[in-house]
């Protein structure tokens, strides 16, 4: 007769090992995240934007920047693209804070505020996403940021989006500005 030793093998302690290793790979997750939007470069934008709900993902409000409509003619740098294929724009900010797209490369050009997207498709113009496009919130500061935006950018530019720019070209929504007062969102 063997006498019974608490192991792995007992079903309660795999389910408890596996909770704490899923738990342990969300904070990692969640502090690197943290991380890259409390260190990267920060950016404030114009924003706009429309149809905040949607039934199966929840409530948020859908914005647009203008890294979302490019006019490659009008901007120095690359004006060949294909749909699907990597942009990366060079950003500069403006003597009114704001930044904006100043030059479009299907490569990266190295230097400089660049954000890295992705082509969604082509026309007259480039449409192009860089994961900042839904800002996902409760369900009543999703409709207060519909009914603020509502309209688009002839507020006045009393709403403007800021961002964390982070080496690598990644884009992370921080919060936004209203009427001048700073909105950051809270991880934690």
């Amino acid at each position: 007769m063997t006498a019974h030793h608490p192991t792995l093998h007992h079903p309660l302690r795999r389910l408890g090992l596996v909770a704490a290793l899923m738990s342990g790979f969300l904070v990692f997750m969640l502090a690197s995240h943290a991380m890259a939007r409390s260190q990267g470069t920060e950016l404030v934008m114009a924003v706009e934007g429309y149809d905040p709900r949607d039934i199966f993902l929840g409530h948020y409000a859908r914005i647009r920047t203008p890294l979302n409509l490019l006019a490659p003619d009008m901007l120095a740098g690359d004006d060949s693209f294909e749909r699907h294929q990597p942009v990366f724009v060079t950003l500069e900010v403006g003597a009114d804070g704001l930044a904006r797209p100043v030059a479009l490369h299907d490569t990266h050009p190295g230097e400089g505020l660049v954000a890295a997207g992705r082509v969604d498709f082509v026309g007259d113009e480039l449409h192009a996403r860089f994961n900042i496009e839904r800002y996902y919130a409760d369900r009543d500061d999703a409709l207060a940021l519909q009914d603020l935006l509502r309209g688009g950018v002839p507020d006045g530019g009393r709403i403007r989006i800021i961002l964390s720019l982070t080496g690598s070209g990644q884009l992370m929504i921080r919060g936004f500005e209203i009427d001048g007062e700073r909105r950051i969102d809270r991880i934690w």
